[in-house]
Formats: structure tokens, C-alpha cells, sequence
């Protein structure tokens, strides 16, 4: 038999109880479950960075110390105490680094500038190889001038995960990679990953959907509420392929009454960070009513659009947008945010999560000088049953923080319904979603969009089981991914 990568065992009263789990060399590992069953929980444990009393994780001389992990949280922390729109503004806080120097030697070693080494320079050597490489794996040239806070979602993705693999390890835990990137980027992303298996490094990845199993997994580890449901050898046919996101149906029939009125209009509407164009003289009104599917891969404009939108963007008061028939730049900028309804992963990593989750969501309603309503006893009811609608009944004091992020994307859904917004902005909602809590999430949408024909949605989403029923206009930004 081959030797042990790792054993895992858990004690009965622990969590996972009774488990014991032992990784052998020529094995790759996914691991699958609902929200909540403890799949991030399990890879910190892994990595060493959550001691659990009652579990023990063993691992030989070579492996211990060398486990590199991935996760959402680390999106989240990178955000830390900045501001949601800091990433928009050129002028940002001189500590912000670029995604050159966050993947230089010293920043994944930790090198501070006062330390004495020895000689490295056969380290830096092969350094410099494996920099090379996943520049080549990820597509990071184009990324390296750009500031790490102004990066997107997949973007975010793609550079932790270099960073990850420039530590080299001997094993990587991988919790939800594929959350956040487009399909050519996942399709490159298993590539990649199986290239990293015949390399020799040892992988877990926790996974949500059977199409993004590389084709290097062999085994397959099923939680359920902090158990173990079952473990064991893989089936290829669980390896399946997945379909391109396109609106629900055919562009409905339009009457032949007077069009309803504009919700949105953009005229020429350019960004460009430096050399970086990112829109490019964009034409587009969005009336009343429309239900709009924004596609495009990472770095296309899509976050960017709904930044300009939202007027979290400076750009935006250069260019000639209106919201609701409102300049931007005009003033006004609360009467306008207050009727849009909003989830995205840029919120969701700066949303404070010392808030309970009613917090969380009063914190969507807004008057008209940007402060929050204070809830009614009939809107506190209202959030408990959009709590209890999106699964999360008995939630509503858990901290936010506290949540799996697939919860906290449940609870960002509910914030962003509960002001009855004129315009809702749906960035990605079903990512980090397991397929039942996705089911759940577009069953509420489109039970939303049937009671309020007046509601206009923008929606991004990278997958064809993400798109809500009813998105049946498209907006393809096409663009071309940097690098």
C-alpha cells in the first residue's frame, strides 16, 4: 500500500465523530456537502490553522509544515478594514499593495526588510520557476501592476491561489477554488490542477458541484452536518460537463404600448484603470420591468458596471449615466441607493461580521441621508421570514461572521430584498451555494419577480443553474481576459 499522506481521526463526541480518514499517496480527494456540514471547517482543521479538541490529524516529517490552504475567508481578510469603495479609486492607502508585490519572495515568505539570511539564492531560483509557471497557469501578467483590493472576484481567486503554490507545498487545500470564475477560467483551473497532480502534490478540494471535479480526483469524502455520510473511491461519471449561463427563455414579446420608463441609461460609457480599458463607449438602457442577464469572463466589466450603478465608483461622475432619471453627479446619491436592493462578493467580504444577521440585513435599508431605518416590529418579522424563506430559520442572532460563506450569501440575499427595492443587483448570488440552497435561492427570486412585474433585475452569473427564471434580456460584455 502506498504511504499516508495524512490520517484523520475524530474521537466520538467530536466533531466529524468517529471518523478515520487516511489519504494515500496516488490519491486525490474532494470533499462534498450541503452549506453548514463543514467543509471550510474541516479544511482549517487540515491545515492546522483550527485546533478541535477530540481530533488529531497526523502527518510524516515531510508533509507537516508544508500544507497550503485556499479559502473565501482569506478574500474576506484581505479586505479587512478597508472601505467597500477603495477598490474603485486610484488613489488608495499607501499600504495597498500590488499583486506583483503580494506574490514577490519576501511578501510569501514573510520576510520583513530588518531580517538577517543566509544565503537564498538558490531559494529565489526556484522561485522564480514557479512564478513563471503559474503566471502561465493563471494568467497573472496582466494582473501584476494592478492594486490586490481593486481586483475582482475570480481575479481575487486566481491570485490566492498562486500565492498558495508559491509557498510550495507538498499539500494544498482548496476550499470552493472554483467559486467566482468563468468558464473558460474553471475549465483552465482543472487543467491546471491536473498538472499540479502529476507533479507530485497532494490535493483536497472542497467542491460543491460534480463539473468541477478535476480529472485527477480519485476519492470522494460526502459531510453532512459535521459527519462523515460516506468516503471512498471516486465514480468518473460524476466528472460531467457543465453548460454556459444564457437567459431562461427567448426575449419575451413586447406589447405594443408606450415603453415603460427608463431605469437605467448609459451613453458612452468608458472605464479605464491606467492602460487597462475596461468599458468601452457602452450603450445600454434598461427600462422598468427587465430582467437582464450580464455575461462576460473575469475582468470584463461586469462588477465594474454594477460599481458605476450603485455610484460606488468615481468613474461614475464623469460619464453620462442616469439611475432612476438621475445625472450622476447631480446629488442624490442616498434617494437613488435607497431604492437598490444589492449582493455581491466584494460585500460580502466587507460586511461587518460582529453583526447579527437581522442586523445584517436593517443594515440594507436606508433613508434618504444614507442612515439606517430603524426596523419596525412588522419589518423585524418581515427579515425573520426572509431569514426563514432562505433556509436559516433560528439565525437571526448568529453573528455574521460565524456563518459558512454559503449562509452568509443567504443572508446578504435577504438584506438585498428587504428594503423592496425598485432595482435589484444580483452579482454572483449563488456562489458559495450548495445545489439545494441554490435551488432554494432562485425559487424565492423568481416568486419575487412574479409578485412585484414592476421590480427591474441586473444579474451576473457564471453557470446556466445560477440564472434566475425570468433573466430574458442579455447584456454579453464579451472582453477579454488579461494576460
Amino acid at each position: 500500500m502506498n504511504r499516508e499522506v495524512f490520517r484523520f481521526t475524530a474521537e466520538p463526541d467530536a466533531p466529524f465523530a468517529g471518523t478515520v480518514w487516511s489519504f494515500h499517496e496516488g490519491e486525490q480527494w474532494v470533499v462534498t456537502g450541503p452549506n453548514g456540514s463543514g467543509k471550510t471547517y474541516l479544511a482549517t482543521i487540515l491545515a492546522g490553522e483550527t485546533p478541535c479538541r477530540g481530533v488529531q490529524v497526523e502527518m510524516p516529517e515531510e508533509i507537516d509544515g508544508h500544507v497550503a490552504l485556499l479559502t473565501f475567508g482569506q478574500q474576506q481578510s484581505e479586505a479587512g478594514e478597508s472601505w467597500l469603495q477603495a477598490r474603485w479609486h486610484e488613489s488608495v492607502s499607501e499600504d495597498e499593495k500590488t499583486v506583483e508585490q503580494w506574490l514577490s519572495f519576501e511578501s510569501v515568505h514573510e520576510i520583513t526588510p530588518f531580517e538577517v539570511r543566509g544565503d537564498d539564492t538558490a531559494e529565489r531560483a526556484r522561485f522564480a520557476r514557479q512564478a513563471r509557471l503559474l503566471d502561465k497557469l493563471f494568467h497573472l501578467s496582466g494582473l501584476r501592476n494592478r492594486l490586490v483590493v481593486q481586483l475582482s472576484n475570480g481575479e481575487m481567486r486566481r491570485t490566492l491561489l498562486a500565492r498558495a503554490l508559491l509557498k510550495s507545498p507538498r499539500l494544498l487545500i482548496l476550499d470552493d477554488p472554483f467559486a467566482g470564475l468563468d468558464p473558460a477560467m474553471r475549465s483552465e483551473l482543472k487543467a491546471a490542477l491536473d498538472a499540479l497532480s502529476a507533479r507530485g502534490l497532494h490535493m483536497v478540494m472542497m467542491l460543491r458541484d460534480p463539473d468541477e471535479f478535476p480529472s485527477c480526483a480519485t476519492h470522494r469524502l460526502e459531510l453532512d452536518a459535521l459527519r462523515v455520510r460516506r468516503a471512498g473511491r471516486l465514480s468518473p461519471r460524476l466528472q460531467t460537463a457543465e453548460t454556459p449561463p444564457r437567459p431562461s427563455r427567448p426575449r419575451r414579446c413586447r406589447d405594443t404600448r408606450a415603453p415603460r420608463p427608463p431605469v437605467l441609461e448609459l451613453r458612452g460609457v468608458t472605464v479605464r484603470y491606467g492602460k487597462r480599458l475596461v468599458l468601452d463607449r457602452l450603450d445600454w438602457t434598461v427600462r422598468e420591468g427587465e430582467h437582464w442577464l450580464l455575461t462576460g469572463p473575469n475582468g470584463s466589466g461586469k462588477t465594474t458596471l454594477f460599481s458605476l450603478i450603485a455610484g460606488d465608483n468615481p468613474a461614475a461622475y464623469g460619464q453620462d449615466i442616469r439611475v432612476f432619471g438621475q445625472p450622476r453627479g447631480n446629488g442624490g446619491l442616498w434617494e437613488v441607493r435607497r431604492r437598490i436592493g444589492q449582493v455581491s462578493p466584494e460585500l460580502q467580504c466587507y460586511t461587518d461580521g460582529d453583526l447579527t444577521c437581522l442586523e445584517t440585513i436593517f443594515a440594507g435599508c436606508l433613508n434618504a441621508e444614507g442612515n439606517i431605518e430603524r426596523p419596525t416590529p412588522a419589518k423585524r418579522k418581515e427579515a425573520r421570514t426572509l431569514l426563514e424563506r432562505f433556509g436559516l430559520k433560528g439565525k437571526e442572532r448568529a453573528a455574521f461572521g460565524s456563518l459558512s460563506t454559503g449562509e452568509q450569501r443567504l443572508v446578504l440575499l435577504a438584506r438585498a430584498l428587504y428594503p423592496h427595492p425598485d432595482l435589484l443587483l444580483l452579482d454572483e448570488p449563488c456562489l458559495n451555494l450548495d445545489a439545494r440552497a441554490r435551488k432554494r435561492v432562485l425559487a424565492v427570486i423568481g416568486e419575487t419577480l412574479r409578485e412585484t412585474p414592476s421590480l427591474t433585475v441586473l444579474c451576473v452569473a457564471h453557470r446556466a443553474s445560477e440564472v434566475p427564471p425570468g433573466m430574458d434580456l442579455q447584456l454579453d460584455l464579451g472582453g477579454r481576459r488579461e494576460g
